[in-house]
């Protein structure tokens, strides 16, 4: 088993991850709804040719070898010479072409085999991006990790009160928590900080979801301040607040 430091290591880790993760939800928003296919239609009738109306009004006869946006030439003037009517032939010289963007080049290299007992070789680093006029490299193009958004993953402090999903229920008997939480505050002030619901499907970061989700947290942090004022904490001595984004309600002495 891992030492008990080990432990409450990966407890933060996994806690952070948990926070960050339902941070990332509530700022994708609500889920998308697709909507159904259009119905069907019958195919509309063919004609007996197999075109269209405005399809044979648009057919024109050409000639073998002509375009069919071709236009005929006109005859010449009396007097003409032949020659003159007939067009000087296309050039074959190639024209130019716009320059591309070159990419690096390819290089095959393979890893020489590892002796015994020895750890294999680590290959050559990829080569850099390439560089491409009027374009801009992502910051992030030669960074070895991903970046994470600027959000905060700390876990809030304070004893931890489970609530059911979406509701102001308290899950289980948390009495042993709030007999400990009375006798450890001494003369401060007790803070209940409550969660919304920001992990259900339908929460997000809008101005109506954030309103809806700290209004469900103001209803748990008052059920544990009911909850403390039955146990003889006064009423002026518990501070209520709510965020949108987190789990139950976490309740800790001191301002």
């Amino acid at each position: 088993m891992p030492s008990p430091e080990a432990r409450v290591n990966l407890t933060m880790q996994l806690e952070a991850q948990r926070n960050l993760a339902q941070r990332e939800s509530a700022a994708q928003g609500t889920l998308p709804t697709i909507p159904p296919p259009p119905p069907k239609t019958a195919p509309s009738a063919v004609n007996p040719t197999g075109t269209e109306p405005e399809e044979q009004n648009n057919l024109t006869m050409t000639s073998v070898g002509q375009p069919a946006d071709a236009t005929p030439p006109a005859s010449p003037a009396p007097g003409t010479p032949t020659s003159a009517t007939k067009s000087a032939p296309a050039s074959k010289t190639p024209q130019p072409t716009a320059s591309e963007a070159q990419l690096p080049p390819v290089v095959a290299a393979s890893i020489p085999p590892t002796p015994p007992g020895e750890f294999p070789q680590i290959g050559a680093l990829p080569p850099p991006p390439p560089q491409f006029p009027g374009f801009d490299i992502p910051q992030d193009a030669n960074l070895r990790g991903p970046l994470r958004p600027d959000i905060d993953t700390s876990t809030p402090d304070g004893t931890l009160i489970r609530f059911q999903p979406s509701t102001d229920h308290v899950v289980g008997d948390p009495s042993g928590d709030y007999q400990r939480i009375i006798s450890q505050r001494g003369k401060q002030k007790i803070t209940i900080l409550g969660f919304g619901a920001a992990m259900s499907a339908d929460a997000g970061l809008s101005t109506a979801d954030q309103s809806r989700e700290i209004a469900l947290g103001l209803l748990r942090a008052r059920t544990v301040a009911d909850a403390l004022i039955k146990r003889g904490v006064p009423a002026s001595a518990i501070i209520l607040r709510a965020e949108a984004i987190g789990d139950g309600v976490r309740v800790r002495n001191g301002g």
